[in-house]
């Protein structure tokens, strides 16, 4: 199959066609992902229910409403099917997303000017039971949270976390991970959607065995691993390929650092686009067909004299541009 395949590949080449053996062979590689955003998208729009498009628009409207100079009217060409989707998924959606979108929504019929639409929906929002937290909107800067951290304990928290590859023979339990998350779900996430999952896995055998998949973790182990799983079926559109990675890519950020707070540390498993190691992945986390992994994570508590590698990074002279002028390609000869 392999030499019929090179011969294919080869006579497109022969046929001045190499861009298409290229198209092909990246295909293959990344056929996985490429499936998932395709059967994500197809699953998103044909969904009365979706989660992730209710959290979309309830953010959509938080923005509206955290405007200086409110708006008369707005929203109307998405209010009708936010509450469809609020209706639809009483007995689908966390009760957390439920009650911000409620809150969200008695925000935005008050402030609006009624309109034939606007009063259609507020009507069927109305007949919900009205039992929820009214703190959950938008809200003045000046009432954050006040926080006592400096650049310089942000700065030792920087230099503590390093990726640490030997642990101490400890089982890390699912409580202390789950206290991790509760900072990591604060990071940025793309119309707070949030549409990606951690997979924690702490019995050794399962734990080896996912470790093994990806490569480069030879010579140490795992006390515990969490497999981050990006979903596609919170987004309508292909334009969102990369949204779940970038998601999911700054909560685990977050997340790390909170480990190190709570005496834990991590390893980052990077996570290649090979496809029989996305078929191992794949059928050990009975994933849907709409899921794909982002990367790995390796955690546990450190030895105090297991080494690391120093890992010098980059400077800020070197990676910051400022106001570097853009070249722009003539289009005279």
């Amino acid at each position: 199959m392999r030499k019929i395949k090179n011969i294919f590949f080869n006579i497109l080449r022969a046929l001045g066609l190499g861009y298409l053996v290229w198209l092909l062979k990246t295909y293959i590689k990344l056929r996985f992902k490429i499936r998932a955003l395709y059967v994500g998208v197809q699953e998103n729009q044909k969904s009365s229910s979706n989660m992730y498009n209710f959290r979309r628009n309830i953010h959509r409207l938080e923005k509206g409403l955290s405007y200086k100079d409110l708006k008369e009217v707005f929203a109307e060409d998405y209010i009708g099917e936010t509450v469809e989707y609020l209706i639809n998924g009483l007995d689908v959606f966390d009760k957390g997303s439920i009650s911000w979108g409620k809150a969200v929504l008695n925000l935005y019929f008050k402030n609006v000017t009624p309109t034939k639409t606007i009063e259609k929906a507020f009507i069927k929002f109305s007949n919900l039971d009205q039992n929820y937290d009214k703190s959950l909107v938008p809200y003045p800067s000046n009432l954050r949270v006040k926080s006592e951290v400096s650049y310089d304990d942000l700065m030792g928290l920087s230099l503590k976390r390093r990726s640490v590859r030997y642990y101490k023979d400890l089982k890390v339990e699912e409580e202390v991970i789950k206290k991790a998350y509760e900072i990591a779900k604060l990071a940025p996430s793309a119309c707070n959607r949030q549409s990606f999952n951690f997979y924690f896995y702490n019995e050794a055998n399962e734990v080896k065995e996912l470790s093994s998949i990806p490569g480069g973790v030879q010579g140490y182990t795992l006390p515990s691993i969490i497999v981050v799983v990006g979903n596609y079926s919170g987004y309508f559109d292909e334009r969102d390929i990369n949204a779940p990675i970038i998601d999911s890519s700054l909560a685990t950020m977050s997340f790390i650092y909170a480990l190190e707070t709570l005496g834990l540390s991590s390893v980052c498993i990077n996570w290649p686009n090979l496809p029989d190691r996305e078929q191992k992945v794949r059928t050990k986390l009975d994933l849907a067909s709409h899921e794909f992994v982002v990367m790995m994570i390796g955690v546990g508590y450190p030895i105090p004299d297991g080494k690391i590698p120093y890992s010098a990074k980059r400077s800020a002279e070197e990676v910051i541009h400022v106001n570097k002028k853009i070249r722009y390609r003539s289009n005279q000869n």
